[in-house]
């Protein structure tokens, strides 16, 4: 198992000097729903507009989700929300996974063993909001980068990010031409402060 890690890791590292991929149009969004314990990684998401932004609530599951892709076996980024009083529980829907996500600005790594197509849902995150505020996709804390890996072995970054808003905070739209263009880890870290 441990081989296995370090062949991903080492895919991941590697795609990252590769020449762009087949997902140069990807996007990022954090899609966010009343937390349901039962329905697990289940997320029906076939375009932008079933992105949901905005929940109300304060028990919520969050959910990164990479869409307008060609082909996928892989991901790496980090979630930020605001620092609130409990941590998070982080649930990883992919194959395999390196790191997890229950503290802000946590990242992950996860691929597939076989190629895939569609929507990219790589984890969920249950998290419980004492106060409004944004959960954002941001830069994985160690390699400082959002990406997607494609059945070929090349990465791209998204082009944009859109934010989920909880607790009172309204989200980006998912569908609009542009959303939050990418930022530095810095930057993302100092909204949140």
């Amino acid at each position: 198992m441990r081989v296995l890690a370090i062949a991903v890791a080492l895919t991941l590292v590697l795609s990252a000097v590769a020449f762009a991929g087949f997902n140069t149009e990807a996007k990022v969004a954090i899609h966010v729903r009343a937390h349901n314990a039962k329905a697990g990684c289940t997320v029906t998401i076939a375009v932008c507009s079933d992105v949901v932004t905005t929940e109300p609530g304060f028990s919520i599951d969050a959910f990164p989700v990479f869409f307008d892709l060609v082909e996928f076996q892989g991901c790496e980024y980090g979630i930020c929300w605001p620092d609130w009083t409990y941590s998070a529980a982080w649930n990883n829907c992919a194959d395999l996974v390196i790191g997890s996500i229950t503290h802000p600005g946590d990242g992950a790594s996860h691929t597939w063993t076989s190629c895939q197509y569609g929507v990219m849902v790589p984890s969920f995150i249950w998290l419980y909001a004492d106060g409004p505020g944004m959960i954002c996709p941001c830069p994985h804390p160690i390699s400082g980068i959002i990406n997607t890996l494609d059945c070929h072995e090349s990465v791209d970054d998204p082009m944009c990010i859109f934010c989920a808003g909880v607790y009172g905070m309204v989200g980006d739209d998912p569908c609009a031409p542009t959303g939050t263009e990418q930022s530095s880890w810095g930057q993302i870290k100092g909204m949140f402060e």
